[in-house]
C-alpha cells in the first residue's frame, strides 16, 4: 500500500513536521517561562538545567523502547501518543509545583524519545535515498517552528494572561494536534515495516554492529549538547547577565530559532543538490563552536544569533538523513534510535554540566567553554567518515 496522495514524501514530511513542532512547543514551556516560574515558585532560575537533564533522561527510555513499539503499534498511532503525553506534560508544568515539573519532564521526555525513530521509520520507508536530506530536513524544521512559537508567543501570553495560562495554551495545541493526527491516520495510512527485531535490544545491536554509526552518535551527542544549551539557557542568560526583559530575551531566541528553521530547510536543499551531507556537517560543527565562544565573550547580536541558529539548530535533518543512508530502509528506525540514544545522553549531561559551569563561574564563561564541545563533535565526524570510506 502507498499513501493516497500525489507525493508521499511531501505529505509525510509536513505532517511529521507538525508533530515535531507541537512536541517542541510543549518542551519549551518550562525553559522559556523559567524566570516567571522561578519567581512564582521560589525555585532558583538555574532549576531549568536539572529539569532539562531529567527530561532527556526520560527521553532515553522512549528512545530505547521505540523500535519494539514500532513493530507492534502503527507509527501514526505512536505519533498520537507522543502528542497526548506532551499535552499532559504541559498541563503538569502549569501547576508550578516541583512535583508537577517532575511529571512534565517524564511525560514530555518519553514523547521526545519516541518521536525521532517513529518519524525516521516512516520517512525512510517512503522516501528515496537521494531525496532524504531535503525531506528529513523539512520534517526537522518542525523543531524550529515549535521553538519560534514558544519563544515569541509564550512570553507575550505570560505578560497578558500569566505564565500558567501560557503553559495551558501550549497543552491545548498539543491536544488538538493529537486529534488531527487521527484524521490524518485514516487518510494517510502507511504500512508498518519491520523495525529491526522488534525488541528493545535492537537499538544496542545497531550500535555494536556498525562502528561508523557509533562515531556519528558521538558527534550527535556533542551537537545536541550545544543545541539544548542554546534553547534551554539563553533566556535565563540574557535576563540575568545581559539585563534583557523576558520578552526581549524571547525575541532574541526567536531570531536564533528562525536561523535554525532557515538552516534546516536550506541545508537539506543544498545537501540534496550536492549529493552529500558530510561536508555541510563539518562546517556546521565549526560554526556552532565559534558562535558559542562568541556568545560568551560578547553581547548577543542579530548576526551572531542567526549564525548560531543556522548551525546549532540546523544540523539535525541532514544528520538523520546520513544515518538512514548507512542502513537498509527497514533498519532506519532502529539505527535512528541507536544514534538518538547516545545523543540523548549528551542532552542529559549537557544541561547538568553547563549548569555546573555557570554556578562555578557565570553563564558567559560556560558558553565560552561550550565552544570546545563543538570541536569534539567535528572530530567524531572525521572518524565516522574514515570508517565509511574504508
Amino acid at each position: 500500500a502507498v499513501l493516497n496522495v500525489a507525493d508521499p514524501a511531501r505529505a509525510l514530511a509536513l505532517w511529521l513536521a507538525g508533530v515535531m513542532a507541537l512536541a517542541v512547543l510543549a518542551m519549551q514551556v518550562t525553559p522559556v517561562l523559567a524566570p516567571a516560574m522561578a519567581a512564582s515558585s521560589g525555585l532558583p532560575p538555574s532549576f531549568v538545567g536539572a529539569w532539562s537533564g531529567g527530561l532527556w533522561a526520560c527521553a532515553l527510555v522512549g528512545t530505547v523502547l521505540a523500535p519494539a513499539l514500532l513493530a507492534r503499534v502503527d507509527a501514526w498511532r505512536l505519533a498520537q501518543i507522543c502528542l497526548l503525553a506532551c499535552a499532559l506534560g504541559a498541563l503538569a508544568a502549569a501547576t508550578g509545583h516541583w512535583a508537577g515539573l517532575v511529571v512534565a519532564a517524564m511525560l514530555i521526555g518519553v514523547a521526545q524519545g519516541l518521536e525521532g525513530p517513529m518519524a525516521s521509520h516512516l520517512l525512510a520507508w517512503h522516501v528515496a535515498v537521494p531525496r532524504r536530506p531535503l525531506w528529513f530536513s523539512v520534517k526537522q524544521s518542525g523543531v524550529q517552528v515549535g521553538a519560534i512559537v514558544a519563544s515569541l508567543a509564550l512570553p507575550g501570553l505570560a505578560a497578558l494572561l500569566g505564565w500558567r495560562a501560557a503553559a495551558m495554551a501550549a497543552a491545548g495545541m498539543a491536544l488538538a494536534g493529537a486529534f488531527a493526527l487521527g484524521w490524518a491516520r485514516r487518510r494517510l495510512a502507511a504500512p508498518t515495516a519491520p523495525a529491526g527485531s522488534g525488541r528493545w535490544q535492537s537499538t544496542i545491536k545497531a550500535l555494536a554492529s556498525r562502528p561508523a554509526l557509533r562515531w556519528l552518535a558521538l558527534a550527535a551527542a556533542a551537537f545536541g549538547a550545544i543545541q539544548v544549551v542554546l534553547n534551554g539557557f539563553f533566556v535565563v542568560y540574557a535576563v540575568t547577565e545581559r539585563g534583557a526583559s523576558l520578552v526581549q530575551a524571547g525575541a532574541w531566541l526567536g531570531v536564533a530559532q528562525t536561523g535554525g528553521l532557515l538552516g534546516r530547510l536550506g541545508w537539506g536543499w543544498l545537501a540534496t543538490r550536492w549529493g552529500a551531507t558530510m561536508p555541510f556537517l563539518f562546517a556546521l560543527g565549526l560554526i556552532m563552536a565559534a558562535c558559542s565562544l562568541s556568545l560568551g565573550l560578547g553581547s548577543p547580536g542579530w548576526i551572531l544569533l542567526i549564525l548560531f541558529g543556522l548551525s546549532a539548530s540546523g544540523w539535525n535533518g541532514i544528520f538523520l538523513a546520513e544515518v538512514a543512508r548507512l542502513v537498509p530502509a527497514h533498519e532506519a528506525g532502529s539505527a535512528t534510535a541507536a544514534v538518538l540514544l547516545v545523543m540523548t545522553i549528551g542532552l542529559v549531561a549537557g544541561p547538568l554540566v553547563f549548569s555546573g559551569l555557570a554556578a562555578a563561574g557565570s553563564f558567559s564563561s560556560a558558553f565560552v567553554a561550550w565552544g570546545g564541545v563543538g570541536l569534539l563533535g567535528v572530530a567524531a565526524l572525521l572518524r565516522a567518515q574514515r570508517l565509511t570510506r574504508s
